[in-house]
């Protein structure tokens, strides 16, 4: 068994809620949504986001804390896409408490958009390994729920 697959896994099996990207993927993760963020994502009156200077253009709009915070959201969220059950009221609570803790609106498309490119890459990683049988789904739906409880609490 893959390495990556192994670790997931022993996430999965209830050692860990989140954090299955090494540091160095998810400051690759990061990067790469910020390089195709700006004039593509969308804020929620439907204008497409962009930087308010060149120098904003390089800068991450949220800190590295929220971005892990987020990408640990993104990576249960995945699985739960993978076992075919609700992430989207997780993603919701997630961009909620982000919007109650006073983050812009390009703060909470940036967060939009990291989440899901940890869900996507997630739930790539778990498609080719198979689906998701019953023995997941509950820890997933698990994971689910306690971090969409902890969503108010995630950018403190």
């Amino acid at each position: 068994m893959p390495r990556r697959y192994f670790l997931i896994l022993f996430f999965i099996s209830g050692f860990c809620n989140a954090g299955f990207l090494p540091d160095a993927q998810r400051e690759e993760l990061s990067k790469l949504v910020l390089k195709n963020f700006w004039g593509k994502a969308k804020l929620a009156n439907g204008d497409f986001v962009r930087p308010s200077s060149e120098a904003e253009r390089n800068i991450l709009p949220i800190s590295d804390f929220v971005a892990d915070r987020v990408i640990d959201a993104g990576e249960i969220s995945g699985l739960g896409d993978w076992c075919k059950l609700d992430w989207e009221s997780h993603y919701l609570s997630m961009t909620k408490a982000a919007r109650s803790n006073g983050m812009t609106g390009k703060q909470v498309a940036f967060i939009s958009v990291l989440h899901g490119a940890a869900q996507e890459r997630i739930f790539s990683i778990m498609s080719k390994k198979s689906s998701c049988d019953e023995q997941y789904r509950g820890k997933v739906q698990k994971m689910l729920r306690q971090s969409e409880e902890k969503a108010s609490t995630a950018f403190n």
